[in-house]
């Protein structure tokens, strides 16, 4: 799969970042109560996207899942 754009420039960045505008959150992991984890569809190339919340700072990133 080929990514846009906008999922290249997420890649790896900070999960403080807010998702690009094709995004869909499609999916939310709690643990103890607290959002860790989303989901996202990009609407644009089709990529699967986790936004990780918690865990230290070098955890909490965005990531391509497929």
């Amino acid at each position: 799969m080929e990514l846009c754009e906008g999922c290249i420039e997420l890649e790896g960045r900070s999960s403080g970042l807010a998702g690009n505008d094709e995004m869909t959150l499609v999916g939310i992991g709690q643990c103890e109560g607290r959002v860790a984890l989303e989901h996202y569809r990009c609407r644009r190339c089709g990529a699967l996207m986790a936004r990780q919340l918690c865990g230290e700072s070098t955890e909490r990133i965005w990531m391509v899942l497929a």
